[in-house]
């Protein structure tokens, strides 16, 4: 649960309606994906989205405000959660903003790419036991012969180190060992020495470090930001009459960029500091809750 004592204390809700809304997936409409939930009182964790965010976001959509997806996961995952969310139009920004897929398409409508074989190096210098994956349009995950398939996805198949570098790619994975928990409160340690060890340099790669053992390395320069920034500007919506819904440390960049950011009532203090609002939790439907007061 969230230190409450930690939270800020609330600005004044915004009262005008946004003209697009743009929602994180993981820990904000839908619970985490780890084997064991983080949810209070234990069980296990719905992968998908409650009826109350679903009807919720059909609102919205309703009142003709397009709604987006913004998300670290894979392309083909953000399609999945769109789906069970009822989106079947509008766009799906992935893997930290380096891919796009438009859900009416229902194909990539944009893709940057970056040269891993650099960032392999230095990550391998840093820790000879990481393990990688690498994403490469829709066909899964290819990955070297240790890294750990612990969590659903779709798997396309083992390659080399040699192979996996020998191909610009949207994002490439970095993984080491680590016994701390998907979903947070705070970024895996093991990871955060990996990165640090590695001294990526930011002109060349943008590097997102997560939970539990991972590392993301995409292309300079993009981020959740950028991805929501591509969709507002199909749509001719500015920032400030965006609303965007987060729970992470990757979510911070859309944070700063939109005109009023929401944080899931679960999230780590800087997070939810770095919010205009906190919403309720994932498990109780923060995300609808908030739009109700628009929708």
């Amino acid at each position: 649960m969230p230190d409450t004592a930690l939270t800020p204390a609330p600005a004044e809700p915004r009262r005008t309606p946004p003209k697009l809304v743009a929602v994180d997936l993981d820990g904000t409409v839908v619970d985490y994906h780890e084997t064991k939930s983080i949810k209070p009182g234990g069980g296990t964790p719905s992968t998908r989205p409650s009826r109350a965010v679903i009807d919720a976001l059909q609102a919205v959509r309703d009142a003709g405000v397009p709604v987006a997806v913004v998300t670290g996961r894979a392309i083909w995952g953000a399609v999945r959660t769109a789906d069970d969310l009822g989106l079947d139009e509008g766009f799906a920004s992935a893997s930290h903003g380096a891919g796009e897929y438009d859900l009416g398409a229902r194909a990539i409508s944009h893709q940057a790419t970056v040269d891993a074989a650099v960032a392999v190096e230095a990550l391998i210098d840093s820790n000879p036991s990481v393990e990688f994956a690498v994403e490469w349009d829709l066909e899964g995950w290819w990955h070297t012969k240790g890294f750990r398939r612990d969590f659903p996805a779709r798997w396309a198949g083992e390659i080399t180190v040699e192979e996996l570098v020998s191909r610009p790619a949207p994002r490439l994975v970095a993984r080491v060992d680590s016994t701390n928990a998907y979903g947070g409160p705070v970024r895996c340690p093991q990871a955060m020495r990996l990165a640090a060890g590695a001294s990526l340099d930011a002109a060349d790669y943008h590097v997102e470090v997560g939970y539990n053992g991972w590392v993301d390395i995409g292309p300079p320069g993009i981020s959740k930001a950028t991805g929501i920034a591509r969709i507002a500007a199909h749509y001719g919506v500015s920032s400030s009459d965006t609303v965007v819904f987060g729970d992470a440390h990757n979510d911070l960049t859309m944070f700063a960029w939109a005109g009023w950011a929401v944080a899931m009532g679960q999230a780590a203090p800087d997070v939810r500091a770095a919010a205009d609002e906190v919403a309720p939790s994932v498990w109780e439907d923060g995300v609808a809750k908030v739009l109700s007061r628009w929708f």
